[in-house]
């Protein structure tokens, strides 16, 4: 098995207003940034990695975005069929300062062989 790691915003680490949950949900999420901090897993993704439901994901994604650690990008590539909607693509600012990439930014991103999820996520 090969070892993975997740660049986690180190403010999320001590901040009170963040529930153990969404910070699991968050590390889980970091798992499959890029370079400039985007990622793009689905919710029932988080949920099988957290071993939690698609619902508890939705709550703490909400958490996560009210917080700033996650910012919802306009998503790329066309909804699939029987879809609720096209893709999630997040921003995951390192620091709450961080500057949202530009839309160019975003199409030219991508995921480096070493990041992307093991098989069967």
């Amino acid at each position: 098995m090969k070892m993975r790691y997740a660049l986690v915003p180190s403010r999320a680490v001590g901040d009170q207003d963040l529930s153990n949950g969404s910070f699991r949900t968050l590390a889980s999420l970091c798992l499959f940034t890029s370079q400039m901090g985007i990622a793009f897993p689905n919710q029932e993704t988080l949920a099988s990695i957290r071993g939690c439901t698609q619902a508890n994901i939705s709550k703490q994604m909400k958490l996560l975005r009210e917080l700033n650690y996650v910012v919802d990008l306009q998503p790329q590539g066309r909804k699939r069929r029987g879809s609720f909607k096209r893709g999630n693509r997040y921003f995951i600012p390192t620091l709450a300062s961080d500057p949202i990439p530009s839309w160019e930014e975003v199409k030219s991103d991508y995921l480096s062989e070493v990041r992307k999820p093991p098989h069967g996520y």
